[in-house]
């Protein structure tokens, strides 16, 4: 017997990535999980197969008063419902020995539909290995072994029962793996081979029985047989545990490989059989394995890594028997017993782990995926890792899971005391339909018919998007239908003053979803916007760079402006084109009234109404303005003026004070007149301004700044 130390862990990036990979699979049970309670003491869960037709069946355990621990079979539809055409209610429980303890641990499906159930039963004395076939239908197959049942003592005197149990493809052979115990502290790890009626294989090891202690100090080891693999060939590949007793931290994975007719492969080891040491000699413990067609494998189950916690670990291993180059782990928390009981690879080729996590006070469901080059796969869950809790106890574990063909990853185990499955997405799994209209919002107007933006929420998975807008609520008019790759699209050169209709579909390349609601909104109008300065009806308006101006015609490019002194614009009217809200007039006349008014375009060729028409009059050409109010003098020159002006006021004015106010009314400046002549500094804006003063709201004069 070789030992080998195993160094090769890899050291694994935990990185979040939100998706729907690894979620729970909502067409299943009630948001992907299903709990079963069968008789009132605890039921457990172990092993799970698929059917041809995807019904689930499960494996185990459940306790009643009258016949203690029973065989329990309970198969699923593939929604996890119960199959009502299986057993009773899609349950199966049966008392193998009278009154016996029989616990479940594994079962496997024959070619021909019949379930073969493996696990022991205590026969009042010591535990018996014990196998049971039953129909497709729950019923049990008389014509294997005595009723149905097979008892098996490994070896006489000692308590023995099957962990596993697997289907020779070729022959029909039961093969099983286990242990015959022989106290609490010492074992032996068993494989043995049955024919397909039950009877034991006498071609294997000559009684049907491998018993595998095979170094003359394996007497000091409590072993047990928890995988195994049957070759075409007929070779058997076990992979398990050793645990000396008598020393913390001293269980080692173990793994051996048989030749058909029940003898060592020494190409494997000198004796066949290898037990592998992890880090620093911890607690290592496998429970399930993968052979590949080069005979080489991968384990996994628990062990101490990098703290005195379990974490899910897999290793690689060759066909002759040493380590292989690959090593992987998904640690759930450092203060955490994280144990995988089940490995399988997906479609893509990666590696499923299932088994639990917790500690003394409550223990998940966990489910973890490792790309084929051992790497926590970020698009899995949380940084590779799942957990689920199925709140029916503070304890949940899986003991087994298998992969379905549309790579879902189905886990089973227990809740409290009831037997519990769940089931997760394996891919990511689109939701074409899963997703909502956005902008415009139903219903909007005043939209920019030049150019709108349309957005939506993404479809989970979708490659591609089908957008169809018409002037119709069922698009058979005139339908614009474009397929956007990301979710938004942008129209241009709608047509204003319309209402419009759009919804959107999406598919992942190869299926369609369903189109969402339609939506429509109404776009804006050429005439939908005023005027806005000069006010209408203003006087003394500044001549000098007159601002007219005027809101957003929403979609508007292009804007015409007419002002003429004829109200009804038939004197020559002034017309000018601007791309802005405003244009800035010179060369006016003063003490004169014009007339003005806009029209919008949103091509320059097409123009809405014209707006409502506004006039205002032009203040005096004068150099000075001049205000006489009860004999009081207030005068501002030159005006128009540039940062600075003359005041020139009455004796009586000095000491008052004065503000000066813009076209909005708003104070820009304010101050204290302290002679009769001063000069005003000021920082302001082009345009038309008044002086007031404060105390004499009538004592006021207007002037431009230039």
């Amino acid at each position: 017997m070789k030992t080998k130390l195993i160094i090769a862990l890899l050291v694994l990036n935990f990185n979040s990535f939100a998706q729907p990979a690894g979620d729970l699979d909502p067409s299943f049970g009630i948001g992907g999980k299903v709990v079963t309670s069968i008789g009132a003491g605890e039921d457990k869960a172990y092993g799970v197969v698929i059917q041809d037709d995807n019904k689930i069946i499960v494996a185990g355990y459940s306790y009643s008063l009258d016949t203690g621990n029973d065989f329990v079979l309970v198969r699923y539809e593939e929604d996890g419902t119960l199959d009502a055409s299986f057993g009773v209610g899609g349950i199966v429980k049966t008392d193998v020995q009278l009154g016996s303890d029989d616990r479940a641990y594994d079962l496997a499906l024959q070619a021909d539909g019949k379930i073969v159930v493996a696990g022991s039963s205590d026969n009042g004395i010591d535990r018996d290995a014990a196998l049971v076939r039953y129909n497709a239908d729950g019923t049990i197959d008389e014509s294997f072994g005595v009723a149905g049942v097979v008892l098996t003592d490994f070896e006489d005197g000692k308590s023995d029962e099957i962990r596993v149990v697997k289907i020779h493809a070729l022959t029909g052979n039961i093969i099983v793996g286990g242990s015959a115990v022989i106290s609490t502290t010492k074992s032996k790890p068993v494989v043995a081979r049955y024919l397909i009626n039950g009877d034991l294989d006498l071609s294997f090891e000559s009684d049907g029985i491998r018993l595998l202690w095979i170094d003359p100090l394996d007497y000091q080891y409590l072993f047990s047989v928890e995988d195994l693999v049957v070759q075409s060939s007929g070779k058997i590949t076990a992979v398990g545990w050793r645990d000396y007793p008598d020393i913390s931290w001293s269980s080692d994975y173990w793994a051996g490989r048989i030749n058909s007719d029940g003898t060592m492969d020494v190409t494997f080891a000198t004796d066949g059989v290898n037990h592998y040491n992890g880090a620093f000699n911890a607690n290592d413990k496998a429970y399930s394995m993968i052979l590949n067609p080069d005979n080489s494998f991968h384990f996994s189950g628990g062990g101490h890594v990098s703290t005195l916690k379990y974490d899910f670990t897999l290793f690689s291993i060759t066909n002759t028997g040493s380590v292989g180059p690959g090593a992987g782990l998904a640690d759930y928390g450092e203060f955490l017993n994280d144990v995988s009981y089940s490995v399988a690879k997906d479609l893509d080729g990666s590696f499923v782990m299932a088994g639990s996590t917790g500690d003394l006070t409550y223990k998940d469901f966990a489910i973890s995926k490792l790309t084929p080059s051992f790497s926590l796969d970020s698009d899995f869950g949380t940084g590779g890792k799942v957990t689920t809790s199925f709140g029916t106890s503070d304890f949940n574990e899986a003991f087994d899971m298998l992969i379905q063909l549309d790579n879902k990853i189905v886990a089973v185990g227990y809740s409290g005391n009831d037997f519990a499955l769940a089931r997760y997405l394996g891919v990511d799994s689109p939701e074409l339909d899963g997703f909502t209209l956005q902008t415009p919002t139903n219903l909007a107007i005043n939209q920019n018919y030049a150019s709108l933006a349309f957005n939506w929420t993404d479809a989970f998975g979708a490659s591609t998007y089908e957008f169809i807008l018409d002037v119709s609520p069922d698009f058979d008019v005139a339908p614009i239908t474009l397929n956007p790759a990301a979710s938004a699209q942008t129209i241009t050169d709608l047509e204003p003053s319309q209402e419009y209709f759009w919804k959107v579909k999406a598919s992942d390349g190869v299926v369609w979803g369903e189109y969402s609601d339609t939506w429509s909104f109404t776009t804006n109008s050429l005439e939908n916007f005023n005027l806005v300065s000069p006010t209408n009806g203003a006087s003394g308006v500044d001549l000098t760079d007159l601002i007219l101006d005027w809101s957003t015609a929403i979609g508007a490019d292009e804007y015409e402006v007419q002002i003429d002194t004829d109200a009804a614009f038939g004197d020559a009217p002034l017309i000018y084109s601007t791309s802005g809200t405003n244009y800035t007039l010179s060369g006016l006349d003063p003490e004169t009234t014009y007339y003005w008014r806009v029209r919008a375009s949103n091509d320059g060729v097409t123009f809405g109404d014209w707006t409502s028409t506004w006039h205002f009059e032009t203040t005096s050409d004068l150099s000075i303005k001049s205000v006489e109010n009860n004999n009081l003098k207030l005068e501002i020159y030159p005006n128009p003026v540039s940062g600075k002006f003359n005041l020139n006021v009455s004796e009586k004015l000095i000491g008052s004070n004065y503000s000066i106010v813009d076209i909005t009314g708003k104070v820009v400046d304010k101050g204290t007149i302290n002679s009769e002549n001063s000069l005003v500094y000021f920082d302001f804006s082009p345009g038309y301004y008044i002086l007031q003063i404060e105390n004499n709201p009538l004592l006021s004069t207007g002037f431009t700044n230039q």
